[in-house]
């Protein structure tokens, strides 16, 4: 799970930065997707899901959500020593989480709304030393594990055995079911596990902005500029071309 801005209260401040001053903080959509199908996979099969982030400490209560929505357990990874991690910091402390752990699937969403690079799944994969399965829009339970993938130009039903990291996508149209009244009192009943670098014994420059590897010098707003249309008379294909070139600055 990762808990981002509300996107729909975000601003972009004339230097093209996010404004995520005021502004309350969420789950994130895709994040929710994938617990969406974590909790599925449990009704319809009695599996045991744990939901686990790495955040802040006001995390916690998005990850009491999490229990509220049907988790077994709920695991915060916060310490100031995970500050200013990039990706590949983040998937570190997840996959020293994980490795662990005893689990069928990981499951994430496809990318952040506050970042957008779909990084920390393949990372995981990679770590873990297990496939990813990407843009998984449905898993169907009936005989065994099938996971719908959805790509631009086709769409691809798999036979998805464990161990696996799935990376979800999510559709508008889609909504999580609210949790059920006894899932809400059993989530009463629960305790937040939180866990520092110390309890997972990471080295301090695997994490955080030691750990990280790549560092934002800039951010831009990107402009759309329409250019006016230049019409090239006459019957020379030559010259045409010559000038298309020039125009395009070839």
């Amino acid at each position: 799970m990762k808990e981002v801005p509300d996107i729909d209260l975000v601003t972009i401040s004339d230097e093209g930065r996010l404004e995520r001053e005021n502004v309350p903080s969420v789950a994130d959509p895709f994040c929710m997707m994938a617990l969406g199908h974590a909790i599925r996979m449990k009704k319809d099969m009695g599996a045991h899901v744990t939901a686990v982030t790495m955040g802040p400490p006001h995390a916690e209560g998005m990850m009491r959500r999490c229990l509220e929505y049907g988790t077994d357990e709920a695991i915060l990874l916060t310490d100031r020593a995970f500050a200013g991690a990039d990706t590949l910091a983040t998937a570190r402390a997840l996959g020293c989480f994980l490795k662990g752990q005893n689990y069928d699937y990981v499951f994430c969403g496809v990318q952040a709304t506050d970042g957008d690079t779909g990084q920390v799944p393949p990372e995981l994969s990679s770590i873990l030393g297990i496939p990813i399965y990407s843009y998984v829009s449905d898993i169907d339970l009936t005989d065994g594990v099938r996971m719908t993938q959805m790509y631009e130009d086709e769409c691809l039903v798999i036979d998805a055995p464990p161990k696996a990291v799935v990376s979800f996508i999510r559709y508008p149209e889609t909504n999580i079911p609210l949790p059920s009244m006894t899932d809400f009192i059993d989530a009463r009943k629960k305790d937040v596990t939180v866990m520092n670098a110390w309890m997972l014994g990471m080295p301090l420059n695997m994490i955080g902005s030691k750990g990280s590897r790549t560092r934002v010098t800039g951010i831009a707003t990107v402009l759309k500029r329409k250019k006016e249309p230049v019409f090239i008379e006459g019957n020379d294909v030559n010259l045409a071309a010559k000038e298309i070139l020039k125009e395009v600055g070839i």
